[in-house]
């Protein structure tokens, strides 16, 4: 006992002992200062060197892993481990948590995740866990996202001087006298959207403003003309644009409510390797469409019907939804782009010895819509752009129509019975109705080498109705008035049905003119991708 107090109250070698107790958390202070602090730093470099993979691997679709590998060679020969990469869809949705936005697989893969490994070695630490090294890890995400061009109803079919030149006349507000060599020229021709935007801040003199901001701009009819004929790189199509901007009157129009250039629109500078290309005569009838406020053209056309009778047109134009332009560029599947309701009335008078036949003729061509539902960057992809097109209903009637529910785009319209033969003694009242119904969207793929030529491809709905007023004629159902005329039913309906025959050629050549000039095809729609580009990709 003596001897355990004389230790105690001992203090030689004090300094040893406490050394020796301290030595544990010594050798682990030198662990946490030099082991995590390199592990921390090492791995800063790794998560440097997954994030440059991911970006590599998917901006390279189909060759990701290959990328991903040249790129961890050229930055570290460490013994760099993939130890997962995964393609998918990455969906840059706000509302879904960061983590989600990312899933695997998917038809059209458009990001990469990447998960790095390597084995770092332990210095001091190795003393505490007894383990000569340890893994690091790092993983990253990178996506690409492209945007495409796309535009319904541009297409122009067959068209004849007579009434584009008529139809040109009354949305101008002048006389138009183009030639078919013009007309065709117009219908082959491209202009690229950028220069259009670039020519039009010239011409409002707004250097300063973007080409979004400058189609966001009040314009006239002539300035927007003007444009158009100085864009295009065709001499042919600029003297056209030109005549026709020279007699123009100065009516007041948003190009906006027509083109939105999407991701482009903050661009201030024209990029010739790559353009936004659109048909120049689908544009030239968008910003007359625009410019014709009260949106009603009304055509007398004459014709070799018999008696030397006339075609009566009135021609409703409806205006694009609000925030759905006709062309549109965009990187995301909720923009759609819709055709412009279409309302006809034609009321035609047939002159015979035995009667006068009147054929008045009711068309409503519903509106088309398309939007894009995948981008496929892949290289050699048959469907680079691939949109769902849907084709709304459309109806043909033979019947009378008020002006005042002509005029309301707001309301489907019922045509009333009409008075289709008059006799002195007697008269027939008719009506027929054709209606074609819609479909859900079908699918319209683009190849580049489609969207390099500009391919317009249409999507039908229940097939062109030929020879629409014929058509209509076979089935009427007529109502007899006869006073002292032993004439049945079935001789007024031939006689009548012999009349519409006459005329049937020259109203449905009327009918192609005027729905071939807008670009409005009954039953049909015309889709075109006018750009794509994939952008490099960027980290999620």
């Amino acid at each position: 006992m003596h001897l355990f107090t004389n230790l105690v109250a001992d203090r030689r070698g004090g300094i040893g002992v406490t050394s020796a107790a301290a030595l544990t958390m010594l050798i682990g202070a030198a662990a946490l200062a030099v082991d995590i602090g390199s592990f921390q730093l090492d791995r800063r470099k790794l998560q440097g060197i997954a994030d440059a993979a991911a970006l590599a691997a998917a901006g390279k679709p189909g060759e990701e892993r290959a990328a991903a590998e040249r790129v961890i060679a050229a930055n570290c020969n460490c013994n760099i481990v993939i130890a997962s990469l995964e393609a998918g869809t990455y969906r840059p949705d706000a509302a879904i948590p960061a983590e989600q936005r990312f899933s695997a697989g998917g038809a059209t893969p458009n990001a990469v995740r990447i998960v790095l490994t390597r084995d770092r070695p332990m210095f001091f630490g190795s003393f505490l866990t007894g383990r000569q090294s340890t893994v690091i890890g790092a993983s990253a995400t990178g996506a690409r996202r492209g945007y495409a061009a796309f535009s319904l109803g541009s297409r122009v079919a067959a068209v004849h001087g007579g009434v584009p030149n008529a139809l040109l006349s009354a949305l101008t507000g002048s006389q138009v006298n183009l030639s078919v060599m013009d007309y065709n020229a117009l219908a082959s021709a491209d202009i690229d959207l950028l220069a259009f935007s670039d020519a039009l801040r010239t011409e409002l003199d707004a250097d300063v403003l973007t080409f979004g901001q400058t189609l966001n701009t009040q314009a006239t009819l002539p300035q927007v003309l003007s444009a158009l004929s100085k864009s295009s790189t065709d001499a042919k199509v600029a003297s056209a644009l030109g005549t026709i901007a020279d007699s123009a009157l100065p009516r007041s129009l948003l190009p906006s409510r027509a083109i939105d250039l999407g991701p482009r629109s903050s661009s201030i500078r024209v990029d010739p390797a790559n353009p936004v290309k659109v048909n120049a005569l689908g544009l030239l009838r968008s910003m007359l469409l625009l410019a014709n406020a009260n949106r009603q053209v009304d055509l007398s056309l004459a014709s070799s019907l018999p008696g030397g009778s006339g075609v009566d047109v009135a021609l409703l134009i409806g205006e694009p939804p609000a925030q759905s332009p006709l062309i549109a560029v965009t990187d995301n599947q909720q923009v759609i782009v819709r055709t412009a309701q279409v309302r006809i009335k034609m009321d035609t008078k047939v002159a015979t010895p035995l009667a006068t036949v009147e054929i008045p003729v009711f068309a409503e061509l519903g509106s088309a819509s398309a939007r894009i539902t995948a981008i496929d960057c892949t290289r050699g992809s048959s469907n680079a752009v691939r949109l769902g097109v849907t084709t709304s209903p459309a109806t043909l009637a033979l019947g009378k129509v008020a002006a005042a529910d002509f005029q309301n785009m707001q309301r489907p319209i019922d045509p009333a019975p009409a008075k289709l033969l008059k006799l002195p003694l007697a008269s027939v009242e008719g009506k027929a109705e054709l209606v074609l119904s819609g479909l859900s969207p079908k699918p319209a793929g683009f190849s580049r080498d489609d969207i390099d030529r500009g391919t317009v491809k249409t999507v039908e709905s229940t097939g062109l109705v030929a020879g629409a007023a014929k058509s209509l004629a076979d089935r009427m159902d007529l109502k007899v008035n006869i006073l002292g005329l032993g004439l049945n039913s079935r001789a007024l309906t031939t006689a009548v049905g012999d009349a519409v025959g006459l005329a049937a050629p020259v109203l449905d050549g009327v009918l192609e003119s005027v729905t071939g000039m807008l670009g409005v095809h009954i039953g049909e729609a015309d889709a075109r991708v006018n750009a794509l580009r994939c952008s490099k990709a960027k980290l999620v």
